[in-house]
Protein backbone atom coordinates (compact mmCIF):
# COMPACT_ATOMS: atom_id res chain seq x y z
CA UNK A 1 0.00 0.00 0.00
CA UNK A 2 1.27 3.47 -0.62
CA UNK A 3 2.61 6.14 2.17
CA UNK A 4 -0.24 8.60 2.96
CA UNK A 5 0.27 11.75 1.14
CA UNK A 6 1.71 15.00 2.29
CA UNK A 7 -0.84 17.81 1.67
CA UNK A 8 1.03 19.71 -0.72
CA UNK A 9 -0.06 17.12 -2.98
CA UNK A 10 0.76 13.46 -4.19
CA UNK A 11 0.49 11.24 -6.71
CA UNK A 12 0.53 7.40 -6.96
CA UNK A 13 2.12 4.83 -9.46
CA UNK A 14 3.08 1.11 -8.95
CA UNK A 15 6.95 0.86 -9.98
CA UNK A 16 7.47 -0.12 -13.22
CA UNK A 17 9.47 -3.76 -13.72
CA UNK A 18 12.05 -3.60 -16.69
CA UNK A 19 12.57 -6.80 -18.36
CA UNK A 20 15.12 -8.12 -20.92
CA UNK A 21 15.07 -11.45 -23.11
CA UNK A 22 17.86 -12.13 -25.95
CA UNK A 23 16.70 -12.44 -29.54
CA UNK A 24 19.02 -14.65 -31.33
CA UNK A 25 19.66 -14.09 -34.87
CA UNK A 26 21.42 -16.18 -37.48
CA UNK A 27 24.72 -14.10 -38.72
CA UNK A 28 25.56 -17.04 -41.20
CA UNK A 29 26.67 -20.60 -40.27
CA UNK A 30 29.34 -20.06 -37.88
CA UNK A 31 28.11 -16.58 -35.45
CA UNK A 32 25.07 -15.82 -34.10
CA UNK A 33 24.44 -11.64 -32.82
CA UNK A 34 22.82 -12.01 -29.37
CA UNK A 35 20.59 -8.60 -29.35
CA UNK A 36 18.50 -7.63 -25.92
CA UNK A 37 15.18 -6.54 -25.88
CA UNK A 38 14.01 -4.53 -22.59
CA UNK A 39 10.54 -3.25 -21.57
CA UNK A 40 8.56 -1.84 -18.77
CA UNK A 41 5.29 -2.34 -16.99
CA UNK A 42 3.97 -0.44 -14.67
CA UNK A 43 0.82 1.48 -13.33
CA UNK A 44 0.55 4.87 -12.81
CA UNK A 45 -2.43 5.11 -9.82
CA UNK A 46 -3.11 8.70 -8.92
CA UNK A 47 -2.60 12.15 -8.38
CA UNK A 48 -3.37 14.15 -4.93
CA UNK A 49 -3.70 17.45 -3.44
CA UNK A 50 -2.98 19.19 -6.37
CA UNK A 51 -3.30 23.33 -6.75
CA UNK A 52 -6.27 24.54 -7.24
CA UNK A 53 -6.82 27.25 -9.94
CA UNK A 54 -7.46 30.88 -8.37
CA UNK A 55 -11.02 31.46 -9.00
CA UNK A 56 -14.55 30.14 -9.19
CA UNK A 57 -13.48 27.32 -11.16
CA UNK A 58 -11.05 25.24 -8.92
CA UNK A 59 -10.93 22.09 -10.49
CA UNK A 60 -8.10 20.90 -13.18
CA UNK A 61 -8.22 19.13 -16.02
CA UNK A 62 -5.15 16.42 -15.93
CA UNK A 63 -3.56 13.56 -17.90
CA UNK A 64 0.46 12.30 -17.13
CA UNK A 65 3.04 11.32 -19.56
CA UNK A 66 5.92 9.18 -19.48
CA UNK A 67 8.86 10.07 -20.98
CA UNK A 68 12.47 7.85 -21.87
CA UNK A 69 14.98 11.18 -21.27
CA UNK A 70 13.34 13.64 -23.51
CA UNK A 71 10.93 12.03 -25.83
CA UNK A 72 7.23 10.78 -24.55
CA UNK A 73 6.28 6.75 -24.72
CA UNK A 74 3.01 7.36 -22.95
CA UNK A 75 0.53 9.21 -22.46
CA UNK A 76 -3.17 8.67 -19.92
CA UNK A 77 -6.71 9.44 -20.65
CA UNK A 78 -7.87 12.89 -19.53
CA UNK A 79 -8.77 13.28 -15.66
CA UNK A 80 -11.59 16.36 -15.94
CA UNK A 81 -12.28 18.39 -12.82
CA UNK A 82 -10.02 17.21 -10.17
CA UNK A 83 -7.53 17.88 -8.06
CA UNK A 84 -6.71 14.74 -7.04
CA UNK A 85 -6.82 12.79 -10.60
CA UNK A 86 -7.48 8.73 -10.06
CA UNK A 87 -5.60 7.67 -13.42
CA UNK A 88 -5.19 4.08 -12.65
CA UNK A 89 -3.95 3.29 -16.09
CA UNK A 90 -1.36 0.29 -16.59
CA UNK A 91 1.75 0.87 -19.08
CA UNK A 92 3.85 -1.63 -21.14
CA UNK A 93 6.54 -0.66 -23.76
CA UNK A 94 9.60 -2.10 -25.10
CA UNK A 95 12.43 0.15 -24.40
CA UNK A 96 14.14 1.00 -28.18
CA UNK A 97 17.01 2.26 -26.69
CA UNK A 98 19.76 3.38 -24.26
CA UNK A 99 18.22 6.08 -21.87
CA UNK A 100 19.07 7.96 -18.77
CA UNK A 101 16.14 8.89 -16.60
CA UNK A 102 12.60 7.99 -16.75
CA UNK A 103 10.38 10.64 -16.10
CA UNK A 104 6.33 11.13 -15.14
CA UNK A 105 5.42 14.71 -16.08
CA UNK A 106 1.48 15.63 -14.64
CA UNK A 107 0.13 18.09 -16.79
CA UNK A 108 -3.00 20.66 -17.00
CA UNK A 109 -5.09 20.49 -20.09
CA UNK A 110 -5.37 23.74 -22.11
CA UNK A 111 -7.49 23.90 -24.71
CA UNK A 112 -6.71 27.25 -26.16
CA UNK A 113 -2.98 27.56 -24.83
CA UNK A 114 -0.06 24.50 -24.23
CA UNK A 115 -0.84 22.25 -21.87
CA UNK A 116 0.55 23.55 -18.19
CA UNK A 117 3.10 20.96 -16.65
CA UNK A 118 2.13 21.30 -13.21
CA UNK A 119 5.39 18.74 -11.88
CA UNK A 120 7.24 16.01 -12.79
CA UNK A 121 9.43 12.68 -11.29
CA UNK A 122 13.14 11.98 -12.81
CA UNK A 123 14.06 8.64 -11.72
CA UNK A 124 17.52 7.21 -12.67
CA UNK A 125 17.66 4.28 -14.99
CA UNK A 126 20.30 2.37 -12.33
CA UNK A 127 17.51 3.34 -9.29
CA UNK A 128 14.45 1.62 -11.14
CA UNK A 129 15.18 -1.72 -9.12
CA UNK A 130 14.58 -0.08 -6.15
CA UNK A 131 11.02 0.27 -7.25
CA UNK A 132 10.35 -2.59 -8.34
CA UNK A 133 7.10 -4.23 -6.95
CA UNK A 134 6.31 -1.40 -5.10
CA UNK A 135 3.10 1.02 -4.61
CA UNK A 136 5.35 4.21 -4.11
CA UNK A 137 4.22 8.55 -3.35
CA UNK A 138 6.37 10.61 -5.03
CA UNK A 139 6.87 13.98 -4.47
CA UNK A 140 6.22 16.35 -7.80
CA UNK A 141 9.12 18.34 -8.43
CA UNK A 142 8.82 21.49 -10.15
CA UNK A 143 9.67 22.35 -14.10
CA UNK A 144 11.31 24.90 -15.73
CA UNK A 145 13.84 25.18 -17.43
CA UNK A 146 16.22 24.64 -14.98
CA UNK A 147 14.92 21.44 -13.90
CA UNK A 148 15.05 19.90 -17.26
CA UNK A 149 18.87 20.13 -16.97
CA UNK A 150 20.69 16.97 -16.71
CA UNK A 151 24.37 16.58 -16.28
CA UNK A 152 27.89 17.67 -14.78
CA UNK A 153 30.61 20.13 -15.49
CA UNK A 154 34.03 19.92 -14.56
CA UNK A 155 34.88 23.62 -13.79
CA UNK A 156 38.80 25.33 -12.90
CA UNK A 157 38.05 29.35 -11.92
CA UNK A 158 41.33 31.77 -10.73
CA UNK A 159 41.59 35.25 -10.39
CA UNK A 160 45.05 36.76 -11.03
CA UNK A 161 46.94 39.94 -10.81
CA UNK A 162 48.26 41.82 -13.90
CA UNK A 163 50.55 44.62 -13.99
CA UNK A 164 49.69 46.13 -17.15
CA UNK A 165 52.24 48.27 -19.55
CA UNK A 166 51.56 51.66 -17.77
CA UNK A 167 51.95 50.21 -14.48
CA UNK A 168 48.79 50.13 -13.00
CA UNK A 169 47.40 46.67 -11.20
CA UNK A 170 44.46 44.89 -12.95
CA UNK A 171 42.90 41.56 -12.01
CA UNK A 172 42.45 38.62 -14.66
CA UNK A 173 39.58 35.80 -14.20
CA UNK A 174 40.19 32.72 -15.80
CA UNK A 175 38.07 30.20 -16.64
CA UNK A 176 39.11 26.86 -17.26
CA UNK A 177 36.09 24.39 -18.86
CA UNK A 178 37.36 20.88 -18.64
CA UNK A 179 34.88 18.19 -19.25
CA UNK A 180 31.06 17.76 -19.31
CA UNK A 181 29.37 14.15 -17.91
CA UNK A 182 26.07 12.63 -18.56
CA UNK A 183 24.32 14.96 -20.77
CA UNK A 184 20.83 14.24 -22.15
CA UNK A 185 20.16 11.97 -25.24
CA UNK A 186 18.20 13.15 -27.65
CA UNK A 187 16.00 10.22 -29.29
CA UNK A 188 18.86 7.83 -27.71
CA UNK A 189 21.53 9.92 -29.73
CA UNK A 190 24.40 11.44 -28.14
CA UNK A 191 24.24 15.53 -28.96
CA UNK A 192 27.13 17.59 -30.43
CA UNK A 193 27.51 19.64 -26.92
CA UNK A 194 29.35 23.02 -26.68
CA UNK A 195 29.75 25.59 -23.87
CA UNK A 196 29.49 29.44 -23.44
CA UNK A 197 30.82 31.38 -20.46
CA UNK A 198 29.17 34.71 -19.72
CA UNK A 199 30.57 37.44 -17.49
CA UNK A 200 27.86 40.34 -17.14
CA UNK A 201 27.66 43.71 -15.07
CA UNK A 202 25.77 47.17 -15.48
CA UNK A 203 28.13 47.88 -18.26
CA UNK A 204 29.27 45.01 -19.97
CA UNK A 205 28.51 41.33 -21.32
CA UNK A 206 31.42 39.51 -22.68
CA UNK A 207 30.45 36.42 -23.86
CA UNK A 208 32.94 33.34 -25.26
CA UNK A 209 31.97 29.85 -26.73
CA UNK A 210 34.00 26.32 -26.97
CA UNK A 211 34.27 24.24 -29.88
CA UNK A 212 31.54 22.17 -30.84
CA UNK A 213 31.92 18.11 -29.43
CA UNK A 214 30.30 15.83 -31.80
CA UNK A 215 28.42 13.23 -31.16
CA UNK A 216 28.95 12.62 -27.63
CA UNK A 217 27.03 13.03 -23.88
CA UNK A 218 30.70 13.23 -22.11
CA UNK A 219 32.82 15.84 -23.97
CA UNK A 220 35.91 17.00 -23.06
CA UNK A 221 36.36 20.27 -23.66
CA UNK A 222 39.71 21.31 -22.01
CA UNK A 223 39.48 25.35 -23.16
CA UNK A 224 40.61 28.37 -21.27
CA UNK A 225 39.31 31.67 -21.18
CA UNK A 226 40.16 35.00 -19.74
CA UNK A 227 38.36 38.31 -18.81
CA UNK A 228 39.61 40.99 -17.47
CA UNK A 229 38.15 42.87 -14.71
CA UNK A 230 38.61 46.08 -13.29
CA UNK A 231 39.71 47.00 -9.48
CA UNK A 232 39.55 49.80 -7.34
CA UNK A 233 42.23 52.88 -6.76
CA UNK A 234 42.09 52.26 -3.36
CA UNK A 235 44.58 48.89 -3.66
CA UNK A 236 45.25 47.12 -0.71
CA UNK A 237 46.72 43.67 -0.61
CA UNK A 238 43.46 42.21 1.87
CA UNK A 239 41.69 43.06 -1.28
CA UNK A 240 43.90 41.59 -3.93
CA UNK A 241 41.74 38.56 -4.67
CA UNK A 242 38.64 40.50 -4.42
CA UNK A 243 36.43 41.22 -8.12
CA UNK A 244 34.92 44.71 -7.52
CA UNK A 245 30.99 44.29 -7.75
CA UNK A 246 30.29 47.44 -9.96
CA UNK A 247 32.27 45.55 -12.61
CA UNK A 248 30.82 42.12 -12.61
CA UNK A 249 27.36 41.31 -11.20
CA UNK A 250 27.42 37.36 -12.82
CA UNK A 251 29.65 34.84 -14.24
CA UNK A 252 27.57 32.75 -16.01
CA UNK A 253 28.26 29.32 -17.60
CA UNK A 254 25.81 27.49 -20.09
CA UNK A 255 25.72 23.96 -21.83
CA UNK A 256 24.00 23.96 -25.04
CA UNK A 257 23.53 21.63 -27.84
CA UNK A 258 22.85 21.87 -31.84
CA UNK A 259 20.21 19.68 -31.14
CA UNK A 260 18.36 21.62 -28.09
CA UNK A 261 15.47 23.90 -28.20
CA UNK A 262 13.97 24.79 -24.94
CA UNK A 263 10.85 25.70 -23.61
CA UNK A 264 9.51 27.96 -20.12
CA UNK A 265 6.44 27.09 -18.27
CA UNK A 266 4.73 28.66 -15.69
CA UNK A 267 4.73 26.41 -12.31
CA UNK A 268 2.35 26.55 -8.64
CA UNK A 269 4.42 27.44 -6.27
CA UNK A 270 4.04 24.42 -3.39
CA UNK A 271 5.26 20.79 -5.26
CA UNK A 272 2.07 17.97 -5.73
CA UNK A 273 3.16 14.62 -5.75
CA UNK A 274 2.38 11.29 -7.59
CA UNK A 275 1.94 7.62 -6.71
CA UNK A 276 2.92 4.87 -8.77
CA UNK A 277 3.56 0.95 -8.63
CA UNK A 278 5.92 -1.09 -10.98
Amino acid sequence: MAAAAPAAGAASSEAPVATATADLEAADEDSREVRVLQSLRGKICEAKNLLPYLGPNKMRDCFCTINLDQEEVYRTQVVEKSLSPFFSEEFYFEIPRTFQYLSFYVYDKNVLQRDLRIGKVAIKKEDLCNHSGKETWFSLQPVDSNSEVQGKVHLELKLNELITENGTVCQQLLVHIKACHGLPLINGQSCDPYATVSLVGPSRNDQKKTKVKKKTSNPQFNEIFYFEVTRSSSYTRKSQFQVEEEDIEKLEIRYASWSFTKLLFSLPKENPKINWKT
